[in-house]
C-alpha cells in the first residue's frame, strides 16, 4: 500500500486490511516521503500488528512505491490498495476462492454499478480482459487495486516510474501472462471519489499528458500480440484527448504547446473514435476540436470548472 499525505484516510484503510477474513496476509505500507502524520501512523500500526511492515523512503511517486512493495513482498499473491480507499472485509478471501475455483491467475472485483455501470461476472481470456480494460463505461477493474494477482506474473514486470497512468502500462502485460482471469461484479473495493488532493481526481495538470506516452507503449505491445485491439486503443486515446482538452480549457491555464498536442491527438484518431462507444455528446466535442478548436475553447470556457 503506497502511502503519501493521506492522514485523513490511512487509518480507515489499514484497519480494513487488518480486518480481512483471509488469514495469511502481509501488509506492506510504503511511506513515500509523506510530510503529514502518515509516517507516525504507519509506525503505530507496525508496532501493534506483526503482519504490518513499514518501509519509509524518499518521495518517488506511486509507481516507485508500488515497485518497492513488490520487491519486498514474500507472498505468492499480490494485492494493491490505495491509502485513501478501503476494502470489504471479505475481499481477499472471496477473490482467492474464485481464483482457486477457476484456476485463474488474476481475480478482480467490480465497483458501484450505480456509478460505473453494469457488473461483469465470469471467467475471461487475455484478449477479453484487455478489451474490457480499454473500453470506457465497462465496470471492469483495470487498475492495480481491487484484485489479487499471482506474484509470478510480476517476474520482469514493474510499474513505469515517473509516469502516471501506470496501471494502463502494466495491466495488459499481466493479463497477457495470466491467460485466465476471473471477475466478479460484487463491490469489494471502496474507491474514494471525494479526495480532491488525489492526482487523478484534481483539475488538469500537465502530468495528464503522460497518458499518451503510456498509450504509445500499449499500442506497440498490442500491435505485436493483439492487433485486433489496436483500433479500440486508438479510439480511447482520442477520448482522453477530448476530455483533457475540455479540462484544460475549463482550467483557463495557458499551455499552448499542450493544447496543440491535444488537438493533434484528437485529429489523429478521430475516425476510430467516431465509430467507437463514446457518447454522442463526446463525439460531437471531438469533431469540433478537430475541425475548429477556437469554437471548442469558447464552448468549454463558458462552462463552470469541474473536477476530473
Amino acid at each position: 500500500m503506497p502511502v503519501y499525505n493521506t492522514e485523513k484516510y490511512v487509518c480507515e484503510c489499514v484497519e480494513s486490511l487488518i480486518k480481512q477474513t483471509y488469514p495469511h496476509t502481509e501488509i506492506i505500507l510504503v511511506d513515500d516521503g509523506s510530510t503529514d502524520g502518515c509516517p507516525a501512523i504507519c509506525d503505530c500500526f507496525a508496532a501493534e500488528y506483526d503482519k504490518v511492515r513499514v518501509i519509509h523512503r524518499e518521495n518517488g511517486g506511486l509507481s516507485r512505491a508500488r515497485n518497492t512493495g513488490l520487491d519486498a513482498a514474500k507472498g505468492s499473491l499480490i494485492s494493491f490498495v490505495d491509502s485513501d480507499d478501503s476494502v470489504h472485509p471479505e475481499m481477499l478471501s472471496r477473490l482467492y476462492a474464485l481464483m482457486v475455483k477457476t484456476g485463474a491467475s488474476v481475480s478482480g472485483s467490480g465497483l458501484d454499478p450505480a456509478r460505473y455501470g453494469p457488473r461483469v461476472d465470469g471467467v475471461l481470456d487475455s484478449t477479453t480482459a484487455i478489451r474490457y480494460m480499454l473500453t470506457d463505461n465497462v465496470n471492469f477493474v483495470s487498475a492495480a487495486w481491487g484484485c489479487i494477482i499471482k506474484a509470478e506474473l510480476f517476474d520482469n514486470v514493474r510499474f513505469p516510474e515517473g509516469l502516471i497512468f501506470e496501471d494502463l502500462a502494466t495491466w495488459p502485460l499481466l493479463y497477457d501472462k495470466a491467460g485466465v482471469i476471473v471477475h466478479t461484479g460484487d463491490v469489494l473495493y471502496n474507491y474514494r471519489t471525494d479526495n480532491t488532493d488525489s492526482l487523478t481526481r484534481s483539475v488538469f495538470n500537465e502530468k495528464r499528458m503522460d497518458y499518451f506516452v503510456v498509450a504509445d507503449k500499449v499500442d506497440a505491445f498490442l500491435a505485436e500480440k493483439y492487433p485486433s485491439l489496436l483500433r479500440l486503443s486508438k479510439s480511447r486515446r482520442t477520448s482522453y484527448a477530448v476530455s483533457f482538452y475540455k479540462q484544460l480549457t475549463e482550467s483557463k491555464k495557458k499551455m499552448e504547446p499542450v493544447r496543440k498536442e491535444l488537438i493533434r491527438c484528437t485529429r489523429k484518431g478521430l475516425f476510430p473514435f467516431l465509430f467507437g462507444n463514446a457518447k454522442l455528446k463526446v463525439k460531437a466535442y471531438g469533431i469540433v476540436i478537430a475541425v475548429c478548436p477556437p469554437i471548442a475553447s469558447v464552448m468549454f470556457r463558458s462552462k463552470p470548472q469541474h473536477n476530473a
